[in-house]
């Protein structure tokens, strides 16, 4: 049986539905799976995919050049706007060997949500990512927390440079902590390069991005495909988002989508100390993943008898 899938977007939006492709596969276990990628032709995304779960798509995978139009007007009950990423965007060749070149096709498109229509089992598998299909190295001999707080000046969802420079400093107080940068932004952490708990990693292949979060005891991040990596190895990671106020609370919008833990979601420029101590908690015992923001002692909070 062919089936094709759409991923659609970034790396993030690609890893995202990648988690579903298990779901595809209990439900169709004789399948062997396309991908097309609908990134605008940027083919980085997908290669990523293909390297790191070649057992999921047997039939490799295609990446879709171009769109109809960069500007694709849709009317819903939200009114008229702007989105160039809906399906009806597709040239009508795409189409025909997308959708009717194979036996089933699921539009794994995360912003589109036809995936929670799909008769695979999407809400079993929603929060789970698998594993890479490679053997995982260990560049550092030490445990640490990865962060990836700065991505290039013009991202959106930057935070303030003291900010960042605060709080890994804080961070490093009691943690070892490797923070992933482009090396032609790397003079961003100019003030951390002599904190010897701090290390600034510039590797830039998203490969050994995976290896490293692999390694890592927690993850603190931005709005961007690196902080799904750590899903994939169970590793508790905490993200800044525009998209939440409060500590907790995430439109759902975004948090059935992109965002998925609310309690691992933080408002922007959340009190140091207090995004110090939700790592920290994370970092010393894995119960902490489910409750973050307990204080010590969590035992006693989740009636943990010590005998």
């Amino acid at each position: 049986m062919k089936i094709n899938v759409r991923l659609e977007g970034g790396l993030g939006d690609h890893l995202l539905g990648n988690r579903f492709i298990p779901a595809i596969l209990e439900k169709y276990p004789n399948a062997e799976i396309k991908a097309f990628s609908d990134t605008e032709n940027n083919p980085r995304s997908l290669e990523l995919i293909l390297k790191c779960f070649p057992n999921f798509y047997k039939r490799g995978g295609e990446v879709i050049e171009e769109r109809k139009s960069k500007q694709f007007n849709v009317t819903s009950q939200f009114g008229t706007e702007n989105w160039p990423s809906c399906f009806l965007n597709q040239k009508d060749e795409t189409i025909q060997e997308m959708v009717y070149g194979c036996d089933k096709f699921f539009d794994l498109h995360i912003d589109g949500l036809k995936w929670m229509s799909e008769d695979f089992d999407w809400l079993r598998y929603y929060y789970f990512f698998s594993k890479p299909q490679f053997e995982v190295t260990s560049k550092y001999k030490f445990k640490y927390i990865l962060a990836h707080l700065y991505s290039r000046p013009d991202s959106p969802y930057s935070l303030n440079k003291d900010y960042v420079i605060n709080l890994l400093s804080k961070l490093s107080e009691k943690q070892k902590v490797v923070v992933l940068i482009e090396e032609k932004y790397k003079d961003y952490y100019s003030e951390l390069f002599n904190n010897y708990n701090i290390e600034i990693d510039t590797s830039g292949d998203l490969l050994e991005v995976f290896n490293l979060a692999a390694n890592c005891s927690a993850f603190i991040g931005i709005d961007s495909g690196i902080r799904y990596m750590p899903y994939h190895f169970s590793k508790p990671t905490f993200v800044f988002s525009a998209y939440c106020q409060k500590y907790g609370e995430v439109i759902p919008s975004h948090l059935i989508r992109w965002l998925l833990h609310a309690k691992n979601v933080l408002p922007m420029h959340t009190e140091v100390d207090a995004v110090c101590n939700l790592l920290n908690n994370c970092c010393s015992k894995s119960v902490y993943s489910l409750f973050p923001e307990i204080p010590e002692k969590i035992e006693n909070y989740i009636v943990d008898r010590i005998l």
